[in-house]
């Protein structure tokens, strides 16, 4: 079993912090990925959180009323497989080493196999969370990320608009991106695939056969 934290994503253009509204869930429930755990509240709208994977909740961080920092810690999850978090530590950051000059070179040498997790890595599809109350779907603007990128946790993955704001979406995972799901101007359901990756660990999708021949 891993731990995973699930920061706050951009809940809309420019907005640093977000109030905590409302929880949809406690310490110790089981939740279903885009499963609602949250309501929070920008200037613009009330956005409905939901969970990006599926696992137990072990922890969640502030109380209804309160201020929540875009890409602070949400919840706190324990996964199958493994998560993104050591158990260890509060927060994944403290886990990479900075004072020795080798800290420094690691992540150097990590950069090269970055192609290893999309031949051995598990699949993982990130759907469009809910990004406004009562949204079915929103307008993809644009993409930050392409296929073959090598993408970290809480990077900026694409830009999309809904009839109140310009949302920016975030990875919830660090992973290669695999395939991304619609083009620029293209309606995107909210729940439907936005982008898949290749991840290390267990991922939320079963593999597809890769040798079953073509057609």
């Amino acid at each position: 079993m891993g731990r995973f934290v699930f920061k706050l994503p951009d809940v809309g253009e420019g907005t640093a912090e977000a109030e905590l509204v409302a929880w949809h869930v406690a310490v110790g429930d089981m939740v279903e990925e885009d499963q609602i755990v949250a309501d929070v509240m920008t200037d613009k709208a009330t956005v409905e959180i939901t969970a990006p994977v599926s696992g137990k909740v072990l922890a969640i961080h502030g109380q209804a009323g309160e201020m929540v920092p875009v890409r602070g810690p949400l919840v706190e999850f324990e996964v199958e497989g493994a998560g993104n978090a050591s158990d260890a530590e509060p927060t994944p950051a403290p886990a990479k080493p900075e004072p020795a000059p080798v800290a420094v070179e690691a992540p150097k040498a990590e950069a090269a196999p970055v192609s290893a997790p999309a031949a051995v890595g598990a699949n993982y599809v990130f759907k469009l969370p809910d990004v406004g109350e009562g949204t079915a779907e929103a307008e993809l603007v644009g993409w930050h990320v392409k296929v073959g990128d090598a993408v970290e946790e809480d990077q900026i993955l694409a830009d999309i608009m809904t009839d109140k704001a310009t949302v920016e979406i975030t990875s919830p995972i660090n992973g290669v991106v695999v395939a991304l799901h619609g083009e620029a101007g293209q309606q995107i359901a909210v729940g439907g695939p936005l982008v898949s990756f290749k991840v290390e660990g267990a991922g939320n999708v079963a593999a597809a056969p890769a040798a079953a021949p073509a057609p």
